[in-house]
């Protein structure tokens, strides 16, 4: 017997004519909402509503719960993407040429033109009568090169044996980990060096675990094995409300499994999905894995230049990066502080 798809568009509220509908609607949301927390709250609760029928209903409920998943990263997509460029202005017409009753328009010319000019050159002999025969008549002319003209003819397409392997971004990975600004923000001390390499540790220790079960598909798993992989999916939520939005965010590498993260996707439904889906969300995993190693690496040369650095040195270090994190609240600090200085010396010489 196969799925209802009748029971999912009555849980989900939607007519049973169109499906599968588009992510919008599935939703439950007008098209062009942006509002990414009225979104999230939207899936949540229609994500809850199929959990209770996953017991009575697992196959339908599984089914849609690996939509509403996938329609949650196609909308959250395409709020991040930019508005369209606005269409470069028209282009104005050339002014029409003043026809006037004495300024006849002649081709480019007009009648004042071919007044002014000088009659044509004429010959001494007037021209024979049969000349003019052979003048009029019209010569055929025979394109030889049109015999060698090479007709080309289109072949059929022949689909390739494999699917092309996507291969990782190697330069966007290193802008990412490296030179973005939410990865080197937020490291002025030798602590918050520490600290950030701690939470990077851990969150890439987990990230490495749950790739192991997503990547394994050849068995149902156990009841045990989805309560560890929910615990993990767990951990990777709550890292991932503090941690940098170099990771993890609409556009970026690791957020289809943030969204399975935050969503508690069983590992029953991930084995479940279609292979293109599997194959994304293993991308994603890959991509976010690779940009966790580099941002480590990063991290271990910041640690090391700072440990090798005097006193003064860390000073410096530390206004530097206090000056690139929050430039207003530095400049209105230090603006005060020449006010309360100008102040105290006014006071004092009166």
């Amino acid at each position: 017997m196969g799925m209802n798809k009748d029971l999912l568009c009555t849980w989900l509220g939607l007519p049973k004519a169109d499906w599968p509908p588009d992510a919008w609607s599935l939703l439950g949301l007008p098209r062009g909402d942006h509002d990414l927390p009225t979104i999230e709250k939207n899936v949540q609760a229609r994500m809850a509503k199929l959990r209770s029928y996953q017991l009575s209903f697992p196959e339908e409920a599984t089914e849609g719960m690996n939509r509403l998943a996938e329609a949650f990263v196609t909308v959250t997509d395409a709020c991040a993407k930019p508005a369209p460029a606005a269409p470069p202005p028209p282009v104005a017409e050339k002014p029409a040429l003043d026809r006037s009753k004495d300024d006849t328009v002649i081709g480019d010319k007009t009648s004042m033109d071919w007044r002014s000019a000088p009659p044509p050159v004429r010959n001494g002999a007037a021209t024979a009568p049969n000349t003019l025969a052979v003048a009029n008549t019209p010569q055929v002319i025979v394109d030889d090169e049109a015999k060698h003209v090479e007709v080309l003819t289109s072949k059929p397409f022949i689909p390739p044996a494999k699917p092309p392997c996507r291969e990782i971004d190697v330069r966007f990975i290193h802008e990412l980990a490296e030179e973005s600004d939410d990865a080197t923000s937020n490291l002025g001390t030798l602590e918050a060096v520490i600290e950030r390499v701690e939470e990077t540790r851990r969150l890439l220790h987990v990230w490495d675990q749950v790739g192991k079960q997503i990547r394994c598909s050849t068995k149902k798993p156990s009841p045990k094995e989805c309560e560890i992989f929910a615990a993990r999916l767990e951990k990777i939520a709550k890292v991932m409300q503090t941690y940098p939005a170099f990771l993890g965010h609409p556009g970026l590498p690791g957020y289809r499994l943030v969204v399975q993260a935050r969503l508690r996707i069983p590992l029953s439904n991930l084995r479940a999905l279609p292979k293109e889906q599997r194959d994304d969300l293993i991308f994603d995993w890959q991509s976010a894995r690779q940009v966790l190693l580099t941002h480590r690496k990063y991290l271990h040369r910041v640690f090391k230049s700072l440990r090798h650095r005097t006193v003064v040195g860390l000073v410096l270090h530390f206004i530097r990066a206090t000056l690139n994190d929050h430039p207003l609240l530095t400049l209105g600090g230090v603006a005060l502080l020449i006010a309360l200085i100008v102040s105290i010396v006014i006071a004092i010489y009166r």
